[in-house]
């Protein structure tokens, strides 16, 4: 009975002792991958490529092939890295396999109360479908193959079941990987746009996002014709509860947006939630900021990439669009890139934090006009020729460029909505 009670006075002796010693393997001081996030427009540009690709010539029940370049897919990676876990990530590419090294903080794993990063490393082989994890290391602690194949299967059976996810993977049939390039076989199911869309807005967003689409389908209806931005915003705002936009800013700001965004393009919601479908319609309204069109367009979208994604990408395709209009549209313009800033940072302010959102509802709500919202821009170059460009400005990395974005930045930081 002795020998008995020692043993369990043992093992419970030692099962915490061996959990504190994984502990100390695993998680680390310092961490291992701590990387940047820097998108250019030349990124956006091959992932519009991409995108442009499947759009022209895919059609469901295809099997079809993406093809992403080795150090896209590495900054995909620590893109991901940084915007859903705080952290960074790093995917070196081989022949028939890749390794990928991430470190994420403890805050952001669900044990905030823990100090120090997991560093992770794994080595992905190529198979005959989808690649295996092998070499797994979390810290100092290396993990079985068999252990590791264990986790993957569960993380993959999360993914069959999560309806945020379950489209995208179970579309995918290969991965291929060579020095260059990743190679991404995959099958474009019918169902795959519709369910894609249904699964990314929860039942909450929908019903706000129904609100506020059915205020401004009333609004177009009494108002018609020409509004400014500045009003459509307001209005919106100024027709919530005045108790909703202190119980959850953030999400009713994301709401309004994107709602608005929509609207200024003139797309409808359908294209994001089928429901929408049934949804009131919206008179169509040209929607202007500083009396034109081009800018609304410019600031909203922005915002919304702000607000849903962050400012980096934000930024990255705001300058792309300029590139891409110098080369083949209407020429590379300072406003527009003024009007693109103007939205990230509202943005970005519209979700930062609750006291931010909340603060920025009652400005919106205090009515706004197109000089709170737009910089001054008259005296900015517009309608530049990509050799009109160079003449005058050579680069974006050039000092002329760079004094007329410093000149930008100092605008928009003045704007009262910011404030």
């Amino acid at each position: 009975m002795r020998k008995l009670s020692l043993l369990i006075l043992g093992l419970l002796t030692a099962a915490p002792l061996a959990l504190m010693a994984t502990l100390w393997l695993m998680v680390e001081d310092r961490p291992r991958i701590d990387r940047k996030v820097i998108l250019t427009p030349e990124h956006v540009g091959r992932a519009k490529d991409i995108i442009d690709r499947h759009r022209h010539s895919v059609r469901p029940g295809m099997l079809a092939v993406a093809r992403v370049i080795s150090a896209d897919a590495d900054l995909a990676a620590n893109y991901l890295a940084s915007r859903f876990g705080n952290g960074s990530a790093q995917l070196t590419v081989a022949d028939r396999s890749a390794v990928i090294r991430l470190t994420l903080p403890m805050t952001a794993t669900g044990l905030p109360a823990m100090s120090g990063y997991l560093n992770l490393e794994g080595t992905l082989v190529q198979t005959d479908g989808l690649p295996t994890l092998r070499s797994v290391r979390i810290g100092r602690l290396p993990l079985p193959n068999a252990l590791a194949e264990v986790i993957a299967l569960r993380f993959e059976d999360w993914l069959r079941r999560s309806p945020e996810y379950r489209s995208g993977f179970e579309a995918l049939r290969q991965i291929k990987m060579s020095r260059n390039e990743l190679t991404v076989v995959y099958r474009w199911l019918d169902n795959f746009p519709n369910e894609m869309r249904a699964s990314i807005i929860d039942e909450h967003e929908r019903a706000r996002l129904l609100r506020y689409h059915s205020m401004l389908a009333a609004s177009s209806a009494e108002h018609g014709g020409t509004i400014s931005l500045g009003t459509t915003l307001s209005l919106l705002v100024r027709a919530t509860h005045p108790a909703q936009s202190l119980e959850d800013a953030i999400a009713d700001n994301r709401a309004i947006i994107l709602v608005t965004t929509f609207h200024v393009l003139g797309i409808t919601l359908e294209k994001l939630l089928p429901e929408a479908a049934n949804w009131p319609r919206s008179r169509p309204q040209n929607v202007t900021l500083d009396g034109r069109e081009d800018f609304a367009k410019h600031f909203i979208v922005s915002a919304a990439i702000a607000a849903f994604a962050d400012t980096a990408l934000a930024d990255a395709i705001g300058l792309y669009k300029e590139i891409d209009d110098a080369r083949y549209g209407s020429g590379f313009s300072f406003n527009d890139i003024a009007a693109d800033r103007a939205g990230t940072k509202f943005g970005e302010k519209a979700v930062s934090n609750e006291d931010s959102a909340v603060d920025m509802r009652r400005r919106i709500a205090s009515g706004l006009e197109d000089r709170d919202l737009m910089p001054k821009w008259d005296d900015l170059p517009e309608y530049l020729s990509e050799a009109e460009f160079k003449r005058r400005f050579t680069d974006i990395d050039s000092p002329a460029y760079r004094g007329t974005m410093e000149k930008i930045e100092q605008r928009v930081a003045g704007l009262r909505v910011l404030h």
